[in-house]
């Protein structure tokens, strides 16, 4: 098809296979074109070795170490087969497996942040439809978050079976949380399908209810954390106060007796001057 020659391209078959496919088990190879340094090879021909006979006899050995430096390699054209879906999908691996590197190191490469996550989420759905997924609060809000609020989508990435669906897909999460990052992964939503037909599913109401009860509870667990992370810096502040305020008592109680014995020694010395 006319429309179809950028997919002759190995970037472009690269590109595809890595966008779509980069986490399906089994590997995924392109043939793509390579040039390769080989050393010059001699010449076979029989006349020209004749015909320089003479003059190779009378060169000598620091002439001949001279050429040899002065060769350069050739370029050679090869074809090779080249995998191009490397990364292993990280969801799929049980959490005590995972260290806190990788989380991050996935956040980063599905969300293009510089910075790390503020939280993250690693879970299992089980029951009746099953799904795995991670969900990850961003540190900072998006620059872009109110833009086009009212059109903008969700930018969990959809996975059906390891497959990306959808980069970005509607009806996962209300847009009241579209600065949620992440990736859902089932294997009971249908592959061959339109957007429109997965909208419809009822399969995919019953994931973005859970979705969203993750990310609430999250962010429930993070304010509880920040509450009794402030009740500890109260206690301890008020463990400073009460250490500043003895000190402070101590003070001004040395004060009051010295000032007591200047006191007392004043009449003594009245007495010994009369």
């Amino acid at each position: 098809k006319e429309d179809a020659h950028d997919y002759l391209s190995e970037d472009k078959l690269k590109d595809a296979a890595k966008k779509y496919s980069q986490f399906i088990q089994f590997p995924i190879y392109v043939k793509v074109k390579k040039e390769v340094d080989v050393e010059a090879e001699e010449d076979d021909d029989d006349d020209d070795d004749k015909e320089d006979e003479d003059d190779v006899e009378t060169k000598d050995d620091e002439e001949k170490e001279e050429e040899e430096k002065e060769s350069k390699p050739t370029k050679k054209t090869v074809y090779e087969w080249e995998q191009v879906n490397t990364q292993k999908a990280i969801w799929l691996r049980a959490k005590e497996d995972i260290t806190e590197e990788e989380y991050t190191e996935f956040y980063k490469s599905i969300s293009k942040d510089y910075l790390d996550p503020l939280a993250y989420t690693h879970f299992n759905a089980e029951g009746e439809i099953e799904f795995k997924s991670i969900l990850y609060l961003p540190k900072k809000a998006p620059f872009d978050m109110m833009d086009n609020y009212w059109t903008k989508r969700s930018e969990v990435k959809l996975f059906v079976r390891r497959v990306l669906v959808a980069e970005k897909f509607e009806e996962l999460l209300p847009r009241y949380l579209n600065f949620v990052r992440g990736v859902v992964d089932s294997d009971d939503l249908p592959l061959n399908v339109s957007r429109e037909q997965l909208q419809q599913n009822k399969i995919m109401k019953v994931i973005s209810k859970k979705l969203v009860r993750k990310v609430l509870e999250l962010m429930k667990k993070l304010a509880k954390e920040e509450e009794s992370g402030d009740d500890e810096d109260e206690e301890a502040d008020s463990e400073e106060e009460k250490k500043e305020e003895k000190k402070r008592q101590e003070r001004r109680r040395r004060h009051l007796d010295e000032v007591l014995e200047g006191v007392q020694q004043e009449p003594q010395d009245g007495l010994l001057r009369g």
